[in-house]
């Protein structure tokens, strides 16, 4: 893999864990630790030019310690990958409200790309995006299938919907429909979320992202069917 872009520093004054197995209570932020440690080592020598020992010792452990939660460098990348990349669509889902998809569609999809957001705009997932652009990973075949399979998953909220009378049925297949919701967010990150933006860059990427939802949310729902229906069925009867 060719060299990738400038990595980002560990804060000033932040030292290294021991090597050993860390404690039960910093357990849990052992494998997001090892990503991000990866994924600065990947910018700062290149993927084929960093180490697994290299990458444990980044985060002050053995490299049992780090066979213990990952098989390969390679299984570091892939979780990298399904963290903050097209996955992460589908992975942003598992911590939202699911009756709130339900109940108020609109709401939803705000919060759905809040979270999404929130995740591309951190710093290890700015430097990713980086160093897939830089290594030119964003062109593969396996990035396309990624995305197109996110696009997939994510169309079964948008069929629900559809089912409940949300969205118009002719209006398009669920999977278009989240490529149309979520095709210029992701032209957004490309373009503003990388590694080398600044604030201000990143700020716009953000509001633009929210006005194109919002944008998306006026076209393509409408009241609920089954609502107008309960309506008129009400004025009827008074």
């Amino acid at each position: 893999m060719p060299t990738t872009p400038e990595g980002t520093a560990r804060p000033e004054g932040a030292a290294r864990r021991r090597p050993g197995r860390p404690p039960k209570t910093q357990a849990g932020d052992t494998k997001s630790e090892l990503v991000e440690a990866a994924l600065r080592l990947f910018a700062q020598k290149g993927y084929t030019g960093t180490s697994i020992r290299a990458i444990a010792r980044e985060v002050g452990l053995s490299e049992s310690v780090l066979y213990a939660h990952f098989a390969s460098k390679q299984d570091i990348f892939d979780a990298a990958v399904a963290k903050l990349g097209p996955q992460g669509l589908v992975a942003g889902r598992e911590s939202l409200d699911p009756e709130l998809a339900g109940r108020d569609p609109a709401a939803y999809i705000r919060a759905l790309v809040t979270h999404v957001l929130d995740a591309w705009d951190s710093p290890s997932g700015r430097l990713f995006i980086s160093l897939m652009v830089r290594d030119g990973l964003v062109h593969s075949a396996a990035m396309g299938d990624t995305i197109a399979e996110s696009m997939e998953e994510t169309g079964s909220l948008f069929e629900r919907w559809i089912e409940a009378g949300w969205i118009p049925a002719d209006l398009g297949r669920p999977a278009d429909l989240a490529w149309a919701l979520f095709g210029p967010i992701g032209q957004s990150r490309l373009l503003w979320l990388h590694a080398d933006a600044a604030p201000e860059e990143r700020r716009d990427a953000r509001a633009r992202a929210m006005r194109h939802t919002e944008l998306f949310i006026r076209a393509v729902f409408r009241e609920r069917r089954e609502s107008r229906t309960d309506d008129r069925e009400g004025r009827d009867h008074q």
